[in-house]
């Protein structure tokens, strides 16, 4: 049982020893920690709401996870007991047992799949952020988590770049292949937009990769390879870690054959093959394309067969998606309901990144790369701690370590479904909400155990500090946040809680000496500290924020 559940359970138990058969909620911290409203009693029992919560609470038994049990007007307010909160904290936090959860089901989370026609750039760079941290939760959680990346090499997008590589002029340009090769997509593209002749001429390559030309395939692989290695290193650097690349052209023949499943729903017009949406009960849209006149599968086909194929792996699947996709998923999640009715299906939808500068775009070349936005930012870094005095051998990894955490916390800070408008002056903002504020507070603690030698001892009657006390409840509530942050698939929740958490800890650095402290207190509040830094260990690893002893 969590920490915090051990309290409520047991105040729901001091419930049912008065004959009330309900249970806590939380309270406002002013009143307490749980709180059972005695309005719905009022009717059964003919007395005042007011009444009633004082007559019980002097009827209840006492119970030492509580320091006291009162009533504040209409409702029973429980205050959870400092001793015995700081004994489970401490114990469960040292001893590690506070990260096991118990095993769960395995699941295949499938993040970024970005079009390799050429590098991530920051608008999209918020899928990879999310879609890496939620992955790191879920494992936290008991889940067997393996992550794909879906390379989607089957569509008009890579028929383009291919083209262009193969017809437009060699030009030397020095640098990652992703950032060479875009150059041909974005000039094929501009061409297709001129000369109608050109995009016939793609088409039919990409009719002919589809149908298995070995040639263009190799071609193909050749060069999507080449980028799909560049995008690969860019996430490298900022932590992200693929399990699985599953390419879309390898699913064309499963995807053909998933079509006859479900014939009876399908309609043609023209030679092409559609699904007509009212069959499915889906609005938004009258129909879904699964096949062209040319006889080329559509991306929603191969996108189904891919599933298809993901269920082989695992039953519960996850597909991190931008907010733009929503009706494409619900659907995909009708027609996987009639192949695989125990297969369950689940979206992270998120809103895109944004410039001050505005939105992005590769085919039109208005883009700022994800290479480039952590170069500017270890830049910035850097000349930020050569100002605050920091030695020149710390400067260059501490920088780099900072401008990773700035980028993924100030994506990771905001929830899911609103946008970001990514700043500096906000993301290396060392005072404020931001990864390095975070990376500094798990710095401090770290000076301060170093100047400490704590023996192992610690003594729970000690804590007493309301600033103590309010960092305890804060670490209490960490096996809550991991499970609600899986449960409703958002890191936003984890890293919220991993600045408060950060934020708690300042203060009670401000308000309640360590190392000036003596004796048993002076054990204490190191065994705090260590327990702090054992969970922000933890809490940042979960988020792919870099840690440094030394800051």
């Amino acid at each position: 049982m969590y920490i915090v559940e051990i309290f409520r359970a047991e105040a729901n138990r001091l419930l049912r020893e008065v004959g009330i058969e309900g249970e806590v909620t939380e309270a406002k911290e002013e009143f307490g920690d749980f709180a059972y409203p005695c309005f719905p009693l009022a009717e059964e029992m003919k007395m005042n709401p007011v009444e009633i919560a004082r007559k019980m609470v002097e009827k209840m038994p006492e119970s030492k996870f509580f320091s006291e049990i009162k009533n504040t007007g209409p409702y029973i307010n429980f205050v959870i007991s400092p001793e015995r909160l700081a004994k489970l904290v401490l114990e469960y936090t040292l001893s590690g047992k506070i990260f096991q959860f118990e095993k769960k089901e395995k699941i295949v989370l499938e993040h970024t799949s970005a079009n390799p026609t050429g590098p991530l750039h920051v608008g999209r760079a918020r899928n990879p952020v999310i879609g890496d941290a939620m992955a790191r939760i879920l494992r936290r959680y008991g889940h067997d988590v393996v992550v794909h990346y879906f390379v989607n090499d089957a569509g008009m997008q890579v028929a383009t770049l291919l083209w262009g590589i193969k017809n437009l002029p060699y030009e030397k340009i020095e640098g990652k292949c992703d950032h060479v090769l875009v150059k041909y997509y974005q000039k094929a593209s501009k061409l297709v937009e001129e000369d109608e002749n050109i995009g016939k001429k793609i088409r039919n390559l990409m009719k002919s990769y589809e149908m298995g030309d070995e040639e263009i395939r190799k071609f193909a692989r050749e060069k999507v390879g080449c980028i799909l290695k560049g995008i690969k290193e860019s996430l490298e650097k900022i932590d992200v870690h693929i399990d699985k690349f599953v390419w879309e052209s390898d699913l064309v023949p499963l995807a053909r054959e998933i079509a006859g499943r479900f014939r009876d729903m399908v309609d043609e017009e023209d030679g092409a093959y559609y699904i007509d949406l009212k069959k499915l009960g889906v609005e938004g849209k009258d129909r879904i394309y699964l096949y062209r006149r040319d006889g080329t599968t559509l991306y929603f086909l191969r996108d189904v067969a891919y599933h298809i194929k993901k269920s082989e792996e695992a039953q519960y699947l996850i597909d991190v998606l931008g907010e733009d996709h929503k009706l494409h998923f619900r659907i995909l999640q009708n027609i996987l309901k009639i192949l695989n009715e125990h297969l369950r299906v689940r979206a992270l939808f998120y809103s895109f990144v944004r410039l001050p500068e505005g939105k992005m775009s590769t085919r039109h070349g208005r883009v700022v790369y994800l290479d480039d936005l952590l170069e500017e930012g270890i830049n910035k870094a850097q000349e930020i701690l050569k100002n605050r005095g920091y030695p020149e051998n710390e400067v260059k990894e501490i920088g780099k370590s900072v401008a990773i955490s700035a980028i993924r916390y100030s994506i990771l800070n905001i929830q899911e479904e609103k946008p970001v408008v990514f700043q500096w002056q906000n993301a290396l903002n060392f005072e404020g909400e931001s990864g390095p504020f975070i990376m500094y507070s798990y710095t401090r603690a770290s000076s301060i155990l170093r100047k400490g030698n704590w023996n192992g001892e610690y003594y729970p009657e000690f804590v007493k500090h309301p600033q103590e006390i309010k960092l305890i409840k804060m670490m209490a509530r960490y096996q809550d946040v991991i499970q609600e942050a899986s449960k409703n698939l958002s890191p936003y929740i984890v890293a919220r809680y991993t600045y408060n958490m950060a934020n708690q800890f300042n203060q009670f650095y401000r308000d309640c000496p360590v190392i000036k402290s003596e004796g048993r207190l002076r054990e204490t509040r190191l065994a705090i500290v260590v327990a702090f830094k054992k969970m922000m260990d933890d809490l940042m690893d979960l988020l792919g924020l870099k840690k440094s002893e030394k800051m």
